[in-house]
């Protein structure tokens, strides 16, 4: 019996990338085709041997990747090249592409609902499709979600979004749901997926330059025994792969999340930035209002790093509403396919601390408002 065919998309962004750089340690890297957006297979090469880097991958490693593998372009591009021979033996698809900025990016809409449902109309014709993964995020549940989420809830009619990458999520599950009736879809949803475990914040510093800045003020805008749903992103990447392997799904749609037990709350989590730092705190953090913290502004180019003053405070506004949710993600469904626990973010937090000590926080959350 032959191996799957994985066609991967998005393997120059952090999950795609941590899963290319997982795959690529793999004896099956050679089954694997990749969709990477550039004008030619050669820059595509290129640009994704860059990506790879982040990860530490190795030169060794790195030669293996052939331009043979690649098909350049973007979701778009599939419409456009779907006679290409290579994609009629594609088994398994991973679709981890999209825009995941927080900010007002004009490409948002496009992209993660747009060019994903011609995408996955193209996928759906493949002869030998025998699963196709999408990769959404559990934060679709919007602004007002109940403490514990389950996977049957969401999507939602009028469910308000807090971010325009969340609304774009919501969209295309419920358009893919349509597009690919009777087709093998699976949808996994991340939680908040900050860091790596070994790596940190080297292969990217999103949503790490939230922590950073309530441990900064030493202020949060929530209870302290709230708790916030945070996995690594190579956590992620492995649980991903386990769930395009498993042999059967009993669900069509999956959390990859800390859940109720796994997760931390912002009393661990300042004490374990206090332990990365190698402080002794007499106290745990403040719980204050969103108005207190804007009267702190004219101390934010000294606690922050340099940056505009009103940029960075509505970033802290937008990561204070995201932790006052006090909302997990249950992941039942994940742990009975097999897949081992994720570590409690206060646990890998000190790596994250340590990679990100020569980075300012104005600079480092930039990554999330492009």
């Amino acid at each position: 019996m032959s191996s799957p065919r994985i066609l991967l998309t998005g393997a120059t962004g952090f999950l795609g990338g941590t899963v290319a750089a997982q795959l690529l340690d793999q004896k099956r890297w050679a089954q694997v085709l990749l969709l990477v957006r550039a004008p030619s297979p050669a820059e595509a090469h290129a640009r994704l041997v860059k990506s790879l880097q982040r990860f530490e991958v190795g030169e060794k490693l790195l030669k293996k990747i052939s331009p043979a593998q690649i098909i350049s372009g973007g979701l778009d591009a599939l419409p456009t090249v779907a006679e290409d021979p290579r994609l009629a033996t594609v088994t398994h698809v991973v679709n981890c592409a999209a825009v995941t900025s927080f900010g007002q990016n004009p490409n948002t809409w496009p992209t993660n609902v747009v060019q994903t449902a011609a995408f996955a109309r193209k996928v759906a014709e493949f002869p030998r499709l025998e699963r196709f993964i999408h990769v959404s995020t559990a934060m679709i549940c919007g602004a007002t979600p109940p403490h514990v989420v389950q996977e049957d809830t969401y999507p939602a009619e009028g469910v308000r979004h807090l971010v325009g990458y969340t609304g774009s999520k919501a969209a295309a599950e419920t358009l893919l749901r349509k597009e690919l009736a009777g087709k093998p879809l699976v949808i996994v949803r991340p939680s908040i997926i900050v860091g790596h475990t070994r790596l940190g914040c080297k292969p990217s510093g999103s949503i790490f330059w939230g922590f950073r800045m309530a441990d900064a003020l030493r202020r949060v805008t929530c209870d302290l025994d709230a708790i916030v749903d945070v996995i690594p992103v190579d956590y992620a990447a492995t649980a991903l792969l386990h769930v395009l392997d498993a042999t059967r799904l009993e669900h069509p749609t999956y959390h990859i999340s800390a859940g109720r037990d796994y997760s931390s709350s912002f009393r661990q989590i300042g004490r374990a930035f206090a332990r990365a730092l190698g402080e002794k705190r007499a106290t745990d953090y403040r719980r204050v209002t969103y108005q207190d913290v804007a009267a702190l502004q004219d101390q934010f180019m000294e606690l922050f790093g340099p940056g505009n003053k009103r940029s960075m405070l509505a970033a802290a506004r937008l990561y204070g509403t995201f932790a006052g949710l006090n909302t997990v993600f249950d992941n039942h469904r994940l742990l009975a396919t097999g897949v081992a626990p994720p570590p409690p973010f206060a646990d890998y937090l000190g790596v994250c601390v340590e990679t990100s000590r020569d980075i300012p926080i104005a600079r480092q959350m930039m990554v999330d408002f492009e």
